[in-house]
């Protein structure tokens, strides 16, 4: 459960440290709908890259034992 809850909180630092990285590098005049979506595009690889890491581990982990 503990490795879950660490996979959770990398997660969680790394679509933050995206975030900010994003809004360093937007433009004042840029749109908030533009600003949204390069923001679900972001959780969408995110997510996606976490639950392939996810299914990696556990196949790793199930073959190993």
């Amino acid at each position: 459960m503990g490795i879950f809850i660490l996979g959770g909180i990398v997660f969680i630092i790394a679509f933050c440290l995206f975030k900010i990285s994003a809004f360093r590098k937007t433009k004042p005049d840029e749109s908030w709908f533009r600003i949204s979506l390069v923001g679900l595009i972001d959780y969408l690889v995110l997510v996606s890259g976490t639950i392939g890491t996810g299914i990696l581990f556990m196949t790793l982990y199930s073959a190993g034992h």
